[in-house]
């Protein structure tokens, strides 16, 4: 049985699908969503949705958000997603270069609290394109 999905940014609804199962990064590890679970809400890691839309196998790299799950309707808001089939590797290596510039910078913890998020989020980026499109 599926359920529908709406993947959700502050741009708006990045994209909507029906699936029969949702495997997401949380802090307790990865846990997987199947239809007629009961109600949730669950924060998110960064990390890499994986999903089966009609019969495919797809994958979304997020840098963390959070799950609302109720009624056969799952809906994941995050900052930034993007279908791994999608990232651009070359602007995301030089974006972690960059922000490991401005680490080695920073003077104040919240500049390098936030470089640090931004690279962890380049590097999610990396990984995911290098795991599931099989780069490595």
């Amino acid at each position: 049985m599926e359920f529908k999905t709406d993947l959700i940014t502050y741009d708006g609804v990045y994209r909507t699908f029906s699936t029969e199962k949702l495997n997401l990064p949380t802090s307790e590890g990865r846990r997987t969503i199947l239809a007629n679970h009961m109600p949730l809400m669950m924060p998110l890691q960064v990390g890499v949705i994986e999903t089966n839309e009609g019969g495919q196998l797809k994958h979304y790299a997020i840098n963390g958000g959070v799950l609302y799950f109720k009624d056969n309707v799952a809906e994941i808001v995050a900052d930034s997603i993007v279908d791994v089939a999608e990232i651009d590797i070359e602007a995301a290596e030089k974006e972690k270069a960059k922000e490991e510039e401005k680490l080695s910078k920073a003077r104040r913890e919240n500049e390098r609290i936030r470089a640090r998020n931004k690279i962890d989020v380049a590097e999610n980026l990396i990984r995911a394109k290098k795991k599931y499109l099989n780069m490595e």
